[in-house]
């Protein structure tokens, strides 16, 4: 049998590791056989690290089962385009073998984790990857726009609500508006293909979709978070590799990939490493500089300040706040109605539920105005973020958006947002990014 009609769906991780050592090694005399290790996250693909001593040498993906990610047409052709284009690039390492479900691609290097919230700062300085996020940026777009216009074509209403809307909006955002398979994607604790169907529904048949991708406050306002770019969309520690021998770094997991406003990028990490959780405002502003710089944009305090702000905002609209079932409590944006991911006990979704979910949108918007208004409420909002600000603001003498930021606490889901809690229950910055 070839390796083009080889299937390693159900193969174990031994026979894995022969398929890659053979491929890695068939040029040598010797070969040796590599370890292995499973890596895979919740695309439903799966992922193996095979490795020389402590050096990866390549990385084999097998198609796994169905998932949000992985079972739609739309998905696989929008992947492929983007890995193509990446490839073509110099940002995606090279594929050395396909299968008949799988392919090895040339290991970009070893981890730059510290941990799963931080860079190791002696091989991933900050200005080292806001250098890589910038160089992600410079990437062509030109091969997304008829994809884009494919997946506006299969509905007219959605078409309807999105096509209005201006490129920089947050709506385009694959990952949560799901405007391209139907299936929002709803974080860690994504639900199966045919929940994400009915939630998609849920918020088209309340009008939440409408509301929540039309509303112009969550636009971000700097002409650097406006720009197209390629996002990467999952852009953490842990999809981050680097080469010891180039001493570069590369990204790696396209799953998410798309063209869209440069703003998108920076929501993920401010609630996953960036934000005020993990890391204090000088690192922060000295990231984004650095980000500008790279991408030859203005980096004066201003416009490092107005990108910054930007980025704040935008933690309310990447997909895993208000769209997320993480801690499977509820999704906001279905607060109000029942809906298939909440808790049995937990009551919050029903008909009884303050504010609703299109209540939320137009408190989240009312506050994020009062923000972009007072100076000393912008500067709360880059040093100690977002959703801290209003929360420590009592929800700027709305009820309705202290109670839910009181149940969210509760709940712990403030977490969603770059935000944790002690067991005690008050917010909680983590003491490096307090200094």
């Amino acid at each position: 049998m070839s390796y083009s009609e080889l299937s390693l769906k159900d193969a174990s991780l031994e026979e894995i590791a022969k398929v890659a050592s053979d491929i890695i090694y068939q040029d040598k005399v010797e070969k040796k056989i590599l370890s292995i290790r499973d890596v895979s996250g919740n695309s439903g693909a799966k992922t193996f690290i095979c490795s020389e001593g402590d050096i990866p040498k390549c990385i084999v993906k097998v198609k796994g089962n169905e998932s949000i990610m992985s079972s739609h047409p739309n998905t696989f052709k929008r992947v492929l385009a983007a890995t193509e284009i990446l490839r073509f690039n110099g940002i995606a390492p090279p594929i050395v073998l396909h299968g008949a479900d799988f392919h090895i691609e040339k290991s970009a290097g070893i981890s730059v984790m510290e941990d799963f919230f931080h860079f190791n700062q002696n091989i991933a300085p900050s200005e080292k990857v806001a250098k890589l996020l910038a160089k992600l940026h410079s990437t062509p777009i030109d091969w997304y726009q008829d994809l884009k216009n494919e997946f506006l074509e299969q509905d007219l209403n959605i078409s309807s609500i999105l096509k209005p809307m201006p490129s920089f909006a947050p709506c385009w955002c694959l990952p949560w508006s799901g405007f391209d398979t139907q299936m929002p994607v709803l974080g860690v604790g994504n639900p199966n293909p045919e929940i994400a169907k009915k939630i998609f529904k849920l918020e088209i048949k309340t009008g939440v979709y409408k509301k929540i991708m039309q509303c112009s406050a969550f636009f971000p306002k700097s002409d650097a978070a406006k720009r197209e770019v390629v996002v990467h969309n999952d852009f953490k520690p842990d999809n981050i590799l680097y080469d010891p021998e180039t001493k570069e770094l590369t990204v790696i997991d396209y799953d998410l990939v798309q063209v869209g406003a440069a703003v998108m990028e920076f929501g993920l990490p401010y609630m996953m490493w960036l934000g005020s959780r993990f890391t204090n405002f000088n690192f922060r502003k000295e990231f984004i500089k650095s980000y500008l710089i790279e991408s030859q944009l203005p980096f004066d305090d201003e416009n490092v300040k107005d990108m910054m702000l930007d980025c704040e905002i935008n933690t309310i609209v990447a997909f895993p706040g208000l769209l997320a079932n993480i801690y499977d409590a509820e999704i906001p944006l279905l607060r109000g109605i029942e809906h298939p991911t909440a808790k049995a006990d937990y009551l919050a979704s029903g008909l009884d539920a303050s504010p609703t979910g299109l209540e939320l949108v137009d408190l989240l918007a009312e506050a994020v105005e009062k923000i972009r208004s007072d100076d000393n409420l912008i500067i709360s909002c880059l040093e100690n973020g977002l959703v801290v600000t209003m929360f420590e603001n009592n929800g700027f003498g709305s009820k309705q958006l202290n109670s839910w930021l009181k149940e969210m606490q509760k709940n712990k889901m403030l977490r969603l947002f770059g935000i944790a809690e002690t067991d005690g229950g008050e917010l909680f910055v983590a003491d490096h990014a307090k200094k």
